[in-house]
């Protein structure tokens, strides 16, 4: 279900979450939007009209958002790190011995699910479809799986080779973003997370992209260690993901 709704002053589009459809996903069409309290109680009735959703669950809202719609009922569900990076000259991508990147096309969206639903809770997981989804939200993506060469050769000689990483990396204008990566617990320290990286900064640089951002859970010690070494700096401000209970 994927349903848009409009008002006068703001814009809202509300479809199911990831892999739960008894919760709404409700995503400002623009980021920097800070809705009236009447906006966001219009979306929550039309959310709640026109479907069997229990919660709505916002995506992440900059603070000044998420007080709006903390001042309409919603309460913290998730509390995101927000880093940033200034882009200049390339970056150098060297991949480590045995691992190699491609383009992810869209047979290879159901692996980069399997992955993902690995490395993050119940709740907080991306499928296929939301996978596409993040990837068409920015006028310009790319996105790119790593995959473990093995030293077994197949019957035909061939070396095998398993996904075990994925990134999907936008740009709109001078500003890039890091959507989404995640690497298999069971493939961390190869140094995939970082080829990951390096490659879609390179890639932002080369489409002309002045700045890079990335948002991690504030607990993600792991993912804030990945992107602190890789020159983002932590901002001030975090990211706020709220959530609003249907009354029974």
């Amino acid at each position: 279900m994927r349903q848009s709704i409009l008002n006068p002053t703001a814009r809202a589009q509300v479809r199911s979450w990831p892999l739960d459809p008894t919760i709404a996903h409700l995503v400002l069409l623009d980021v920097h939007m800070e809705p009236t309290r009447e906006a966001i109680e219009t979306w929550v009735r039309t959310a709640f009209e026109t479907s069997t959703f229990a919660r709505i669950r916002t995506g992440a809202l900059f603070p000044a958002s998420a007080e709006a719609f903390r001042s309409a009922g919603f309460v913290e569900a998730d509390r995101l790190a927000l880093l940033e990076r200034a882009l200049h000259d390339r970056v150098h991508v060297t991949p480590p011995v045995g691992l190699v990147t491609k383009r992810l096309r869209p047979r290879d969206l159901e692996a980069a699910a399997a992955i993902d639903e690995a490395c993050f809770p119940a709740g907080w997981q991306h499928d296929a479809a939301s996978l596409e989804e993040i990837a068409t939200a920015t006028p310009q993506s790319r996105r790119r799986i790593v995959a473990h060469t093995s030293r077994r050769r197949d019957q035909a000689g061939r070396r095998r080779s398993e996904p075990i990483g994925f990134a999907i990396t936008g740009c709109a204008g001078r500003q890039g973003y890091l959507q989404r990566l995640a690497v298999h617990p069971a493939a961390q320290r190869l140094g995939a997370a970082r080829l990951l990286v390096d490659d879609a900064l390179d890639w932002l640089v080369r489409r002309g992209a002045q700045r890079a951002m990335v948002n991690t859970g504030i607990e993600n010690h792991a993912a804030l260690g990945l992107y602190l070494g890789a020159g983002f700096d932590r901002l001030r401000d975090e990211l706020v993901v709220m959530e609003f209970a249907r009354s029974r």
